[in-house]
């Protein structure tokens, strides 16, 4: 599947002045809100005697009244170089949280990934646990989740295996990290270790850092890095991917 330029030129102009106008909408609501939406868009494209496009959307919304909370995330990073796809990847998260007190809580949330150019056609988990904020402050926030739970996936294999498994109990750990470093810049570092309980050799880890200035209310500028290791990758595909991207991001 190829995009074509125009069309995503155009559609990313919109999407900015679609949300300029909520903004000015929104100028006299107050600011404490029980529902956020926070959506990021990277682009970069080139045209001539090197042909390339980078195309990245990220959108987090949230609701959360009393003590619930309900999160949902949905993500798409693609990139073709001189009409080659290089890269095509979904990602859909739905999280639960439940407050025990101000700094435990329950979750449970089911996610989807997909990413053929990593060797497989889907990734899906669901699982249920518990997490808790070690700090938890104005400038700094620290927190740990353990979830137990079911995945489920669809390889695509250049090398038959008979050792993999497509559905299989897991294990999530992850950490994160805020800092509020000004009252306009903030930083935050997440990393989560997968674990196959059915396999040891079968375990991965995930970590995002990013860093975000805002220019505005609603409008701030973000770069982050992702990076993807799994320690027993699908036969005949790499074991590591990273991505870097630089995102505008608009809040409301």
């Amino acid at each position: 599947m190829l995009f074509n330029r125009k069309k995503i030129t155009s559609i990313f102009i919109l999407l900015i002045s679609f949300s300029l106008v909520i903004q000015a909408e929104e100028g006299n609501e107050k600011d404490q809100k029980i529902y956020s939406l926070s959506t990021s868009f990277s682009l970069l494209m080139t045209s001539g005697n090197t042909q390339e496009l980078t195309l990245g959307f990220d959108t987090e919304q949230n609701l959360k009244i009393k003590k619930n909370e309900l999160k949902s995330k949905a993500s798409i990073i693609y990139s073709q170089s001189e009409g080659i796809r290089e890269s095509e990847i979904y990602y859909g998260h739905l999280e639960y949280r439940r407050s025990l007190s101000s700094k435990a809580y329950l979750l449970g949330f089911g996610r989807f990934e997909r990413n053929e150019m990593s060797g497989f056609e889907y990734r899906l988990a669901l699982t249920l646990g518990a997490g808790y904020f070690w700090i938890k402050s104005e400038k700094f926030e620290l927190s740990s989740e353990l979830t137990l739970g079911w995945s489920g996936e669809k390889n695509i294999e250049k090398i038959k295996s008979t050792e993999l498994q497509l559905s299989f109990a897991s294990c999530l750990v992850s950490t994160q990290v805020k800092i509020n470093i000004s009252s306009n810049s903030e930083l935050t570092y997440q990393d989560i270790f997968f674990f196959n309980l059915e396999n040891t050799k079968d375990y991965r880890l995930f970590s995002l850092a990013s860093l975000s200035v805002s220019i505005s209310r609603y409008i701030a500028l973000k770069i982050s890095h992702q990076l993807k290791y799994s320690h027993y990758p699908v036969p005949g595909f790499k074991s590591t991917d990273q991505y870097l991207l630089s995102s505008l991001v608009l809040n409301f």
